[in-house]
């Protein structure tokens, strides 16, 4: 394991450097800690990076503004400083958001991408209401609150009742970050542009997953996105909601490794 600074950037990465590189971009509330068992697998075979979005962890947080943009900003700066040769690059949730904007702008610094639980529509008024609302959660030090209903969305009914270990990790990882860096990014989140139109000019190999029982973006997103592009899969990930790679790691981990494979044999 290597710990870097770039920019004020936390990344770490492990395994071999001669190896095809993948990066890891992490969801919001969360941080790189949410990759734990894919760099714990990955790492066997592949070069895995995994950051600290800006203001996240131990990322600085610099001015505390941020838009999609200034994320894909951080994103290419890492792979400059590291020299990366065409990685992989994997984001969630809103790590998948901040990567179809990177793909949108950089797509020729990527071999491939994998974009889970995510969509390329921007939030609707509903939604932007509701991140409002969880925005006077955290002004109004409700933080427990807010905790409690993130992890009760993102999680599958099942895994919310029968991994108390993994809701456990989720409430600490949370509470890891500060205040700033959650309302900051609801504000980013909420202001994000629209990728649709971008994703049938994507010619590098995608794939995309989504967990089945995920509340907040369901697999007809993916399954949209993955209508729209050319050279793409799709993988549903079983008994998972909106972080399968934590919820059902293997199948999440397995269909990174089968993609990766199909990736170097090109």
């Amino acid at each position: 394991m290597i710990k870097h600074n770039i920019r004020g950037l936390n990344v770490i990465e492990f395994g071999d450097e001669n190896k095809q590189a993948i990066i890891f971009v992490h969801a919001f509330p969360l941080c790189s800690r949410m990759w734990d068992k894919q760099a714990e697998e990955l790492q066997k075979e592949y070069r895995v990076i995994v950051y600290d979005l800006r203001s996240f962890g131990y990322s600085e947080a610099g001015d505390g503004l941020f838009t999609i943009d200034s994320h894909v900003s951080d994103l290419i700066s890492i792979i400059d400083s590291l020299k990366l040769e065409k990685p992989v690059v994997c984001g969630l949730s809103m790590g998948g958001y901040i990567t179809l904007r990177a793909l949108e702008l950089y797509q020729s610094k990527f071999k491939g991408a994998v974009l889970a639980d995510t969509k390329a529509e921007p939030d609707n008024n509903p939604t932007k209401l509701a991140r409002a609302e969880q925005m006077k959660l955290i002004k109004n030090e409700q933080r427990e609150q807010f905790t409690v209903n993130f992890i009760k969305a993102v999680l599958y009914d099942v895994n919310y009742n029968e991994k108390p270990e993994l809701v456990e990790f989720l409430k600490k990882m949370i509470g890891w970050q500060k205040n700033e860096a959650i309302n900051g990014a609801l504000l980013t989140l909420a202001a994000r542009t629209d990728t649709t139109e971008a994703l049938e000019k994507f010619d590098i190999k995608l794939l995309f997953m989504a967990g089945k029982e995920d509340k907040l973006t369901p697999p007809e997103f993916s399954k949209i996105m993955y209508s729209k592009t050319k050279n793409s899969e799709i993988k549903i990930i079983p008994n998972a909601g909106h972080l399968p790679n934590m919820e059902n790691p293997d199948d999440f981990n397995k269909a990174i490794m089968d993609f990766m494979k199909s990736i170097e044999k090109k």
